[in-house]
């Protein structure tokens, strides 16, 4: 036959359930710190956003803030490659 173990008192259960309850308590307090942990570093991350969109064209800053970025050409392109074309002469 197998062993069995032997069920806890009503003063065990109680004790556990007070433990729980502790805990239970501790966990809705550090969530809830973490949520406002969350609300804050995601404004933050949303005004650093804004902020690293910002250039001399949309905001007061001068042009020389803008960095070393250099305009895009206007130019389209041909597609043809560079050089003499082929088939004639002197071409490799």
């Amino acid at each position: 036959m197998s062993e069995t173990t032997p069920l806890p008192g009503y003063a065990e259960l109680a004790a556990l359930v007070g433990e729980l309850r502790s805990e239970l308590a501790a966990a809705r307090a550090e969530i809830a710190g973490l949520r406002a942990e969350n609300a804050q570093l995601r404004a933050e991350n949303a005004e650093l956003k804004q902020r690293l969109g910002m250039n001399s064209k949309n905001s007061s800053k001068p042009p020389s803030s803008d960095g070393l970025a250099r305009p895009a050409s206007l130019r389209k392109p041909s597609g043809r490659g560079p050089g003499k074309p082929r088939g004639t002469a002197g071409a490799r």
